[in-house]
């Protein structure tokens, strides 16, 4: 099985949809018979692209965001049709059984069968919460695009369905397979915990949210819950500032609230480790995701979790964190006064997230990705 695979995302900020390639492909590349080429939008390479640097990888894409909106989507445009031309001539110059399509939309490309890989479709439903040029981008190509991948693999049962639901795809064309927790994120001592926090001068004791602050995170209600709680437990912001208005700043200051929330920007693997395994809780009160990964790393990090009860989050949580609805301010105060204040619930919520982190494993990703792979590919012989 020779894959050619889009690498692009891999250069950027180890979020969600580079940490799903990282993860899904350190473990494919492993498998009997696989082999991986590695296109980085002009040649193929035999090995996995490094990661972008973070400062200069953000101040680079926020100065992109300066230009005028209607210049960087035709750039983005030109790109992508460039990306394209590159990759039908890799792909006539070499035997590649299968493309798989890791970015926005699926390259138009007729020679080998393309599998694609769509996250979630937010920027259909939840438009204006994405920044303008990437909603035009995404509409001028979306639809164009998307009859060039013969699958589609979703990151959750509930993103197959939606799909279904508002796409009208056939069901038989999509396949649901579940990301993972990295191994890397399991407890640490609490002597590392303090170190990393005193370091940082944050407080030890602290709930926590991760994940790139945009608008459908919905932190404007965090930050009101957390100004209604019993408590004066602070919370501490880990993620990219990423795009949109930042509603919740001015909330910090409306509410008096400066002393209690830190802003920690994108941070490493190894200070995200520490900061779930010494939270009281992880709290993720976003309106829409495609999976929500941060819930089962947390969850293998020995971090409790409350979780919206909406979009992927229930599926993926099962029974293991406390449910809320993303737009009750009162469900989600009461419910962090409840996990932070009760410790014999939070130990039996902490017992229940390792269980539900370990049935998810990048194994079982990868070798479900590569029988989608094996299907395909059988089908164009």
């Amino acid at each position: 099985m020779n894959i050619i695979v889009n690498a692009i995302p891999l250069t950027g900020l180890l979020t969600g949809i580079s940490r799903y390639v990282r993860c899904l492909y350190s473990r494919l590349q492993l498998l009997q018979d696989v082999l991986v080429s590695y296109f980085n939008g002009s040649s193929c390479e035999s090995e996995m692209p490094s990661q972008a640097e973070p400062v200069s990888w953000a101040k680079a894409t926020e100065q992109v965001w300066r230009l005028p909106d209607l210049y960087v989507t035709g750039m983005s445009v030109l790109q992508w049709l460039n990306f394209e031309r590159h990759l039908r001539a890799a792909c006539r110059r070499n035997h590649f059984n299968v493309y798989h399509e890791t970015a926005f939309i699926p390259a138009a490309i007729k020679d080998i069968p393309v599998v694609y890989t769509l996250y979630d479709i937010s920027l259909i439903k939840y438009r204006s919460e994405h920044p303008r040029e990437r909603v035009w981008f995404f509409d001028l190509l979306f639809k164009r695009r998307l009859p060039y991948a013969v699958h589609i693999i979703t990151i959750s049962d509930f993103m197959r369905k939606e799909l279904i639901d508002t796409l009208g795809i056939n069901e038989d064309l999509i396949t649901a397979i579940p990301l993972a927790p990295d191994p890397f994120f399991y407890p640490r001592q609490q002597a590392e915990i303090d170190n990393v926090i005193d370091m940082h001068g944050w407080p030890r004791e602290y709930i926590l949210f991760v994940g790139t602050l945009e608008p459908r995170k919905n932190i404007s209600l965090l930050i009101k819950a957390l100004s209604r709680t019993k408590s004066d437990i602070p919370l501490i912001l880990a993620g990219w500032k990423g795009w949109g208005d930042k509603i919740w700043l001015h909330d910090v200051v409306a509410l008096g609230l400066e002393k209690r929330v830190y802003s920690a920007d994108y941070l490493d693997e190894e200070t995200l480790a520490c900061l779930y395994s010494g939270a009281r809780a992880l709290v993720y009160p976003s309106l829409y995701e495609g999976f929500g990964l941060p819930v089962l790393e947390a969850m293998a990090c020995g971090c409790p979790v409350i979780c919206s009860n909406v979009a992927s989050m229930p599926e993926v949580a099962g029974k293991a964190a406390l449910l809320v609805d993303p737009r009750d301010v009162d469900d989600m105060t009461a419910t962090i006064d409840y996990l932070v204040g009760d410790e014999e619930a939070r130990q039996r919520f902490i017992v229940k997230g390792f269980a539900r982190a370990a049935d998810f494993t990048w194994q079982q990703t990868a070798e479900q990705t590569r029988e989608v792979f094996r299907k395909v590919i059988e089908a164009a012989e």
